[in-house]
């Protein structure tokens, strides 16, 4: 993208999603440890503090700069280029889908779902490439995340069928 002529107004929209997205996250990290001890409240407390300082500081200056005329606001620059938006929008449907699935789902499942979908929008031909790639990455998820370091994620029907598995061997 080339930089605005010397005397044009330049536009901004796209330049905020990661500001807002970075606020949203900030405050849900704070209410999410609310719970955990004290240490991690305050290193949370101070992470989510720092990241809201600089993005106020952000929103502001944009606004400053969109109040006196320097900058218009401008919503397709949140879309992208027009031939791209169709397969933008499944995108953030994959997404938000995700978010949606994923408490059923479970880890791995939703995971594999997301990418082979994923990746076959994004162009990975033939279908079969993107399931091999979403399989494997997924069942890689599964062995670092939830086997090696314990993290809990949402279980579903591929973790319990694991976990009745590994059971019936003891």
């Amino acid at each position: 993208m080339k930089p605005p002529e010397k005397g044009s107004r330049r536009t901004f929209g796209a330049d905020l999603i990661l500001p807002v997205a970075a606020s949203l996250y900030a405050v849900y990290y704070v209410a999410s440890v609310w719970d955990f001890p004290p240490e991690a409240q305050r290193s949370g407390l101070v992470l989510a503090s720092l990241l809201l300082f600089l993005t106020t500081i952000y929103f502001i200056r944009t606004a400053l700069r969109a109040s006196s005329g320097k900058w218009d606001f401008e919503i397709a620059s949140i879309l992208g280029p027009r031939e791209g938006r169709t397969n933008r929008l499944i995108f953030f449907g994959l997404v938000l889908g995700y978010g949606v699935v994923a408490p059923w789902g479970g880890f791995t499942l939703t995971t594999f779902i997301f990418l082979a979908a994923g990746s076959y929008v994004s162009g990975l031909r033939p279908l079969r490439k993107a399931i091999v790639f979403a399989a494997v990455t997924a069942i890689a998820g599964w062995l670092f995340f939830i086997v090696l370091l314990g993290t809990r994620f949402p279980e579903g029907p591929f973790e319990q069928l694991v976990s009745w598995i590994v059971s019936s061997w003891n």
